[in-house]
């Protein structure tokens, strides 16, 4: 977290540190990430609600895998009846393969036909 939010050599950087994405100065010291976040839990990593915002307590929380695929910058999201998912959400909702979707919009500019 701290490398790619500041060292321009990290691989990750242009996707953190680049976009302005920093570290709270508190957790600069382990003990207070350790305090404010807790034990990391199996199968879990560290991820942040709001992705253009900063590495701090309320911005973070513990996400699957999952979770934090859904929350990537290259996510496109479409909406429909006030609920805004990314394709492979609205497959699982509508019970539609994603390839099928990404068929449609390929095919109509949109997955709902």
């Amino acid at each position: 977290m701290v490398q790619r939010c500041t060292n321009p050599k990290h691989p990750k950087y242009p996707r953190y540190g680049a976009r302005g994405v920093e570290v709270c100065l508190r957790w600069y010291d382990f003990e207070n990430f350790l305090a404010d976040m807790g034990i990391k839990p199996d199968n879990l990593s560290l991820g942040r609600k709001n992705n253009d915002g900063n590495y701090e307590p309320d911005n973070c929380r513990w996400e699957t895998y999952s979770q934090q695929s859904i929350n990537k910058s290259n996510n496109v999201f479409f909406e429909r009846g006030g609920k805004s998912m990314t394709i492979p959400q609205w497959s699982r909702e509508l019970g539609v393969s994603a390839r099928a979707l990404y068929y449609r919009l390929e095919k109509h500019g949109t997955i709902f036909i």
